[in-house]
């Protein structure tokens, strides 16, 4: 959700159903069109999968996805998300088309189009349904931002790591390869 969004109200129903909407967000009543990602974006998007593929071969009681449907609640309203790239541990929710809450790491790639205020806002998102680390990514900047509910936000750039620390432990990946 960006500089140049189009929305539609519609009911979360249709929302679900219309197969136009796939990969589109849901937003205070409204479909959200997502910005189209660049060429760097998408590579970003692919090394980031590929990280978390790394990380899942030593950690198989979770998964990670990209474009993971999440069905989030904000103020007794319902919102669905599209994280670029997700992390998930003990996935309850019941077998069906979206996920219940937020994953555990929520990996947003800023688009050209994206402002980074409408990217935090996300975050707060993920962070009130039960995401414990987030990262917007800022392929121009080859740069990261990471977030969590509780600390302050760190910038990371090339030549640092990034730690998952308790949120995520065991999961490090070193800047540069996002943008390999």
């Amino acid at each position: 959700m960006g500089g140049f969004v189009t929305t539609i109200a519609v009911s979360v129903d249709e929302y679900l159903t219309n197969p136009a909407f796939e990969h589109h967000e849901y937003v205070n009543g409204e479909v959200v069109a997502l910005n189209v990602g660049t060429g760097q974006h998408a590579k970003t998007q692919m090394n980031c999968a590929y990280e978390i593929r790394s990380y899942l071969k030593s950690h198989p009681s979770a998964y990670g996805g990209t474009e993971l449907h999440c069905r989030l609640m904000i103020n007794g309203e319902v919102r669905f998300r599209l994280p670029d790239v997700a992390l998930v541990f003990n996935d309850t929710s019941p077998e069906g088309q979206y996920f219940e809450g937020a994953p555990d790491l929520v990996i947003e790639i800023r688009s050209p189009e994206d402002t980074i205020a409408s990217l935090f806002r996300k975050m707060t998102d993920y962070f009130a349904n039960g995401a414990k680390l987030g990262w917007i990514i800022l392929p121009e900047e080859q740069s990261v931002f990471v977030l969590s509910p509780s600390d302050p936000v760190r910038t990371f750039t090339i030549g640092e790591t990034l730690e998952g620390g308790e949120a995520i432990p065991g999961l490090s990946v070193p800047v540069s390869a996002l943008f390999a």
